[in-house]
């Protein structure tokens, strides 16, 4: 996943084999959804486009989202973006595309349409992606894996007090409790200043996320690219919006809000953040410099400690 994992607790009575278990299930993730390891149950499908896969239960579930997670976003969402990332340069991990002082790709423009679709089977567990097609679950697994590790901490460990954090996508829970009102702070970077916080989200129960277009770039032909593409270009996104954190319940939908707000734009993003994304809030950075808060007037009071200047909708 090219990002640090966090994970903190209290109340755990077997420290050591928990930290097992949490090194064990991300390295389940990474084997089951990682497009740069050959081996993976993601790079098996694809390389199966046209006919039909039988794939894991896992490997459904994450499908299942994706699709949903695409109807609710108007296809902002979307899971066929594969070769968009390769042609932008995004052809091998993070971390050996930005040691490159430019990526001179020989790739074709994509042409995947955003209609582009895949036939589940949920009874048979079977995939059929169209000829061709690539999919990348980049933008949904890692929520996922954070959501269900801090379940499983939750449910099966028993943990009483927790967080799980993947490179920005979290979620925590027991900071409240015996009726005194504690939070995990949780900063905000500042896009245009890394070294620093733009704002603080308090948390005692519930999940966050955060995506920027400024984080992850590099130079392809020369020019700047990241890793958010526009399925409506089928090329990184230019919209007004450069970085969006989302605060609710649920890691997976905080994920995929954060980047739809980045891909759509301020506008479009606004218009289904309000229909689609119902207990949400969202703290949007826009290009010209400007902070909007999206949420209850009275959730900063309580919830976010933002900066004077930031405006509301």
């Amino acid at each position: 996943m090219n990002t640090d994992m966090d994970v903190a607790y209290l109340g755990c009575p077997d420290i050591l084999d928990l930290e097992d278990q949490v090194r064990d299930w991300f390295e389940f993730a990474e084997e089951r959804f990682s497009r740069f390891r050959p081996q993976s149950e993601l790079s098996y499908l694809n390389r199966s486009a046209g006919r039909i896969c039988m794939v894991s239960g896992t490997m459904l579930e994450v499908l299942g989202l994706a699709e949903s997670y695409r109807k609710r976003t108007d296809g902002m969402f979307n899971p066929f973006i594969l070769k968009a990332l390769k042609a932008a340069g995004y052809d091998a991990t993070f971390d050996q595309v930005r040691q490159r002082e430019d990526h001179w790709n020989t790739s074709e423009p994509d042409s995947t349409s955003m209609d582009e679709t895949w036939e589940l089977d949920a009874a048979m567990k079977s995939v059929r992606l169209r000829p061709q097609a690539e999919i990348d679950l980049g933008g949904i697994v890692k929520g996922w894996a954070v959501s269900r590790l801090a379940r499983w901490m939750r449910e099966v460990w028993a943990v009483p007090c927790g967080m799980v954090n993947a490179g920005g996508d979290l979620a925590v829970w027991g900071a409240s409790h015996r009726d005194k009102e504690q939070s995990w702070l949780i900063g905000i970077q500042n896009p245009w200043n890394p070294g620093e916080d733009a704002g603080v989200l308090h948390l005692g129960e519930g999940a966050a996320a955060t995506s920027s277009t400024l984080g992850r770039q590099w130079l392809t032909h020369g020019s700047v690219m990241h890793h958010l593409i526009d399925p409506r270009t089928m090329s990184p996104s230019r919209s007004d919006v450069v970085q969006c954190t989302v605060a609710g319940s649920d890691t997976v939908e905080c994920e995929i809000w954060a980047k739809t707000m980045c891909i759509a734009g301020l506008e479009h993003g606004l218009s289904l953040f309000r229909a689609e994304a119902a207990g949400c809030e969202a703290l949007v950075f826009l290009r010209d410099g400007r902070i909007h808060f999206i949420g209850a007037n009275a959730s900063p009071a309580v919830r976010w400690q933002l900066p004077t200047a930031t405006l509301r909708h």
